[in-house]
């Protein structure tokens, strides 16, 4: 669904990935790590032909959703109507949303558990909810693929974990092909069957199991981390535990 063949992604006159090659299938879900400033947001905007690639392939099997970091809007519509823009591509030119569309968005609000907030005016939601509303609209187009960009920034624990539940439940159940960046591993170690890791001078993939061990995280953020794993109420838990100095 997501092929990256020898990609190679540039902003101005610097070269952020060079070589990069990864496929992300039907039903599994890619994560993306990297400290501030490494090229997680432009490598996604390349992979969606929002910029050329420097060099190499991106090979996409389907309609591709993107959920930027944050997003606003000059006009007053409600959260809902927000969520209806995802339908746009499934509408002929001018068409309005029908029954179906309105109720496709209203499952999509319900998925990220922001009924209660679908007529409230999308200005006045906090910055979380604002990105809760963005993923529900990916989620409303129906789209093969998604890329988000640090969809869980804004959030508290408890979003967190909505946000997270709801990608598993896309790729495993609907069959979506995910790739998603983050600051936090133990995202990664949650949901992600292969993790990127974009290291100051090199980048490097595979299952993420592989990926989120102490050596490769504690050389990508530049300070010494630990991966660990605890087995509670019947089942394995995996995190991460930095060593701040």
């Amino acid at each position: 669904m997501i092929e990256l063949d020898n990609l190679a992604v540039q902003a101005g006159k610097k070269i952020l990935v060079e070589g990069l090659s990864l496929h992300v299938g039907a039903g599994e879900i890619l994560a993306v790590l990297g400290p501030n400033g490494r090229g997680k947001t432009t490598l996604l905007r390349t992979v969606l032909n929002l910029q050329p690639p420097a060099g190499g392939q991106v090979r996409l099997g389907g309609h591709a959703a993107y959920v930027p970091q944050q997003t606003d809007t000059l006009f007053a519509y409600d959260a809902l109507t927000v969520v209806t823009m995802g339908r746009a591509r499934h509408l002929r030119w001018y068409a309005m949303p029908a029954e179906a569309d309105i109720a496709i968005a209203y499952r999509a609000l319900e998925a990220v558990e922001l009924v209660h907030l679908a007529k409230r005016p999308y200005r006045l939601l906090s910055g979380g909810e604002r990105q809760l509303v963005s993923i529900a609209r990916a989620i409303a187009s129906e789209s093969q693929i998604m890329l988000l960009d640090e969809p869980a920034a804004a959030l508290d624990l408890h979003n967190q974990d909505i946000i997270l539940t709801v990608l598993l439940s896309l790729a495993k159940e609907h069959n979506l092909a995910i790739m998603f960046t983050t600051h936090h591993p133990q995202h990664a170690q949650h949901i992600a069957d292969q993790t990127l890791l974009m290291h100051s001078d090199a980048c490097e993939s595979g299952p993420t199991v592989e990926m989120c061990t102490d050596a490769s995280l504690s050389r990508l953020y530049g300070l010494p981390v630990r991966a660990i794993s605890l087995h509670e109420d019947g089942r394995d838990i995996h995190g991460i535990l930095p060593l701040f100095r």
